[in-house]
């Protein structure tokens, strides 16, 4: 199979993976999947558990035991054999010379994790919205969506947003530093669990300080308001833990499955949501 792009290496353009014609493998899924969540915290053991000969690169060969680990085809060791995917050509060029550093590593990772976010936040963009922000309600349906909580629940977070009129739309920058915080929700915990354990309600001044401090983003007074508005059942302007860590603590619990490719790669959760890609992709070529 060959990448269907004009460039080579490092030279390609990162959002080449979210085109039409991009190629990506099971082995880069699963990869891709256990580190995206926090690439900031994971680029560095990521890139240090592919280097096997710790000299600060790596090479085809290197990255290639990541696919033994998913594929019973192990009669070479030659990674020159196997599928050019996507994500390989911009790791190692399309001839497998290139090598890849810690930095370049790092900023490939963030920025796939940026276009996963702005391809999800566009799911949720009206056609009469700027190209930047959703409504509230798609909002709120974008955050709920990483939740287990009932629908009865979660139809009645979204009835309160709709009846939420101190902001109307959501910008990206607002929503990525909410999922900052989605997916930085075990250390948030951490940091309010004093608390809990006192039995005091968060104020909206402690909470966004939680918040810079577990995920390193200062979440926007609006959407501090917003979230107060939604999940203060008591109408007290402060959210005790049932409010909302323990709604987090289920959202924490859904978006952490997918780590559990790094101890059980071939987990069903992961290869279900592969094959059901694979079966729409097929759909959309056949219709």
């Amino acid at each position: 199979a060959v990448v269907s792009t004009q460039s080579t290496g490092m030279d390609l353009e990162f959002n080449a993976l979210f085109t039409t014609t991009a190629l990506i493998s099971y082995p880069d899924y699963v990869f891709l999947r256990s580190v995206l969540l926090r690439p900031d915290d994971l680029s560095v053991q990521s890139f240090q558990m592919l280097d096997l000969n710790l000299d600060g690169q790596v090479t085809p060969d290197e990255y290639y035991d990541l696919y033994k680990m998913f594929t019973k085809n192990d009669e070479t060791s030659d990674p020159s054999v196997h599928l050019k995917t996507t994500l390989r050509v911009l790791l190692f060029d399309r001839d497998d010379s290139g090598s890849i550093d810690l930095e370049k590593f790092g900023n490939l990772l963030r920025d796939v994790q940026t276009n996963c976010l702005q391809a999800e936040f566009n799911r949720f963009r009206s056609k009469d919205s700027e190209d930047d922000r959703i409504s509230v309600q798609g909002f709120m349906r974008a955050v709920l969506r990483r939740t287990k909580v009932t629908p009865i629940q979660r139809a009645r977070f979204i009835d309160k947003s709709e009846v939420y009129k101190a902001i109307d739309e959501v910008s990206f920058d607002q929503f990525k530093s909410m999922i900052a915080l989605i997916n930085n929700f075990s250390d948030f915990e951490v940091a309010v669990r004093m608390y809990q354990i006192a039995k005091k309600p968060l104020s909206k001044a402690v909470f966004k300080r939680a918040a810079y401090v577990c995920s390193g983003e200062v979440l926007d007074d609006t959407i501090i308001d917003l979230l107060f508005f939604v999940f203060d059942e008591a109408g007290d302007g402060h959210l005790s833990h049932s409010e909302f860590v323990n709604v987090m603590r289920k959202m924490e619990t859904s978006v952490s499955s997918a780590q559990k490719a790094k101890d059980d790669p071939g987990s069903i959760g992961l290869g279900s949501y592969f094959r059901k890609c694979i079966r729409n992709e097929m759909i959309k070529l056949y219709a």
